[in-house]
């Protein structure tokens, strides 16, 4: 990374942290005027220097010396325009792609390659028949998907569920690279209900599959299709339709939660793919908005929801990938914590191999002089 890039990138750091110039460089033994030139790209860095502002403001030596990731563009929210939020998301997703792009690098984590001639979906039969698709590679039939981390995963899209605030962004993706075969980083907002998870993630996955995470020119239209997209992968025409047959004497407002809850998607969602699937009609979609359930709901007809992509969750590969460097002594306890985000202590750490350690020993020895 170039001076000027360096220096910009600590400037953002600082001020997400709510540092002043002075108080970093009081910090770490400078000068102000040595950090207002660093910010501007005119001064030079030590590694000591680097470290010890990197400890200061919170972040991960790796988030200042890697190359910055393309532009994120998939952001779900129509709440969501400012700048601190759309900051916020971008650091999140920069340091865990980088963090991707590390185990990649070491071995750890093996790209999959990408689809030639991926394109985003130019109508709802199409998205339809996109997730179609989807479900029969990984066959799934037309039943819920219990864990949609994995199977972003299994795709080559690896989660992270951050704290980005209830009137956050919903999430975005971005490539960790590209090359035709590389891996994807998704961020969903772990403080958004469950339901609204699961959608974002299948969102971004959308955007994964269809190769377009760089597409800065994203339209509405192509939201469009990528939603279309993510609720038919969700909750499947056959598998809707099955649920919604096999309560047939229920109220159609109460067939509409057995769906819901059976496909664990929000309620704006569930009746939006009820009415896609010609289950209902306009006037019954129009009648079911006004009427959002409550918890109270769904527990009187003896139906439950999961907590998935809570906050904090990591796809479980990443994970092991960052234990498996661990155990092999290829990466450090202070690094593998890092990667880990919290989700594990000291004390979780799996053991290291001996073997690994004795290599790493005998590979310094001579470079003690």
């Amino acid at each position: 990374m170039d001076k000027v890039a360096l220096g910009r990138r600590i400037a953002a750091a600082r001020e997400d942290s709510g540092v002043t110039q002075e108080g970093l460089a009081r910090a770490v033994h400078l000068d102000r005027t040595a950090i207002t030139r660093l910010e501007k790209g005119e001064r030079k860095l030590n590694v000591a220097e680097l470290v010890e502002i990197a400890r200061t403001l919170g972040r991960p030596l790796s988030y200042f010396v890697n190359d910055p990731l393309p532009a994120v563009v998939s952001r779900r929210s129509g709440r969501m325009q400012g700048h601190d939020t759309s900051r916020s998301l971008d650091t999140t997703l920069s340091l865990f792609a980088n963090d991707i792009r590390t185990l990649l690098d070491m071995e750890l984590l093996q790209a999959v390659e990408r689809p030639a001639g991926a394109r985003v979906p130019r109508t709802h039969l199409e998205a339809e028949n996109l997730a179609a698709k989807i479900r029969r590679e990984l066959r799934l039939g037309s039943e819920p998907i219990a864990d949609l981390g994995r199977i972003a995963e299994t795709l080559g899209l690896f989660t992270y569920s951050a704290h980005l605030g209830e009137g956050g962004p919903d999430g975005g993706c971005v490539e960790v690279s590209e090359d035709r075969a590389t891996l994807g980083a998704a961020v969903v907002n772990g403080d958004t209900p469950s339901g609204r998870r699961r959608m974002t993630l299948a969102h971004e996955l959308g955007h994964w599959l269809c190769g377009d995470a760089y597409d800065i020119k994203a339209s509405a239209e192509s939201e469009k299709m990528i939603n279309s997209f993510a609720i038919h992968l969700l909750v499947p025409r056959a598998g809707a339709r099955r649920i919604w047959n096999d309560n047939s004497s229920w109220p159609s407002r109460d067939r509409a939660l057995a769906v819901g809850a059976a496909f664990q998607v929000s309620w704006s969602a569930t009746i939006l793919q009820l009415r896609n699937v010609d289950l209902i009609d306009r006037e019954e979609h129009e009648r079911l908005s006004r009427q959002d359930p409550r918890s109270g709901d769904y527990l009187r007809l003896g139906l439950s929801w999961s907590d998935q992509l809570s906050d904090d969750y990591l796809s479980p590969g990443f994970t092991a990938a960052a234990l498996q460097g661990y155990a092999r002594a290829s990466l450090t306890q202070e690094r593998v914590i890092e990667l880990l985000r919290g989700t594990l202590s000291v004390a979780d750490l799996p053991p290291q191999d001996p073997a690994s350690i004795d290599d790493l020993r005998r590979a310094f020895i001579g470079h003690d002089d």
